[in-house]
């Protein structure tokens, strides 16, 4: 029971988490337009001294800056977290196809991780100082952003249908562990 609990555990952190860096990725871009809108006060001493497009700029920069960060730290833990799902699934709970959905979410990790990530970080900073909108950097950053849209999509459907398994599969085993005939029995 507790093999599941811990599984079911893993599953919601990895969800939440997704669902979160979500919600800070768009928040930090967010942000800069917030603070531009209506600065405090000593920022907008400093905002008026770099102009209104180099403060936009530099701010874009500093949020790109973060997400950059966050998502990179994020895959790392997606990593750790989806290498002990799989293992737990396979090994302690013995379920191949929550195992074999919960690799696939792990595959995908590491691909955003090795392959998508860094490949956007190095567009990302070329684009944000420059890129001209049209240009091969600038499309390809975009290509790249756009997949790893879509890569987080496909994770959270897996993990959702993982999540389901373990709530919905678990429960119906243990009721079909159970005979009538012996719980009739145990109380006469």
């Amino acid at each position: 029971m507790h093999r599941h609990r811990i599984a079911a555990f893993l599953v919601g952190c990895l969800i939440l988490g997704s669902l979160f860096m979500i919600f800070v990725a768009t928040q930090n871009f967010a942000t800069v337009d917030r603070v531009l809108a209506a600065p405090p006060q000593q920022a907008a001493q400093i905002l008026e001294k770099l102009g209104p497009s180099d403060s936009r700029l530099l701010l874009r920069y500093l949020a790109g800056e973060e997400n950059r960060f966050f998502f990179t730290n994020w895959e790392l833990a997606q990593i750790a977290f989806g290498v002990l799902l799989t293992a737990i699934l396979w090994l302690a709970i013995s379920s191949p196809i929550s195992a074999g959905i919960s690799g696939v979410v792990l595959i995908i990790a590491l691909f955003q991780h090795f392959r998508v990530t860094p490949e956007m970080i190095a567009l990302g900073r070329l684009v944000d100082f420059g890129g001209e909108a049209g240009s091969a950097a600038y499309n390809q950053f975009w290509r790249l952003h756009g997949l790893y849209g879509v890569l987080e999509v496909a994770k959270l459907v897996l993990l959702l249908i993982v999540a389901g398994i373990l709530l919905f599969g678990h429960k119906a085993k243990t009721a079909e562990a159970i005979p009538l005939e012996s719980t009739i029995a145990d109380q006469a």
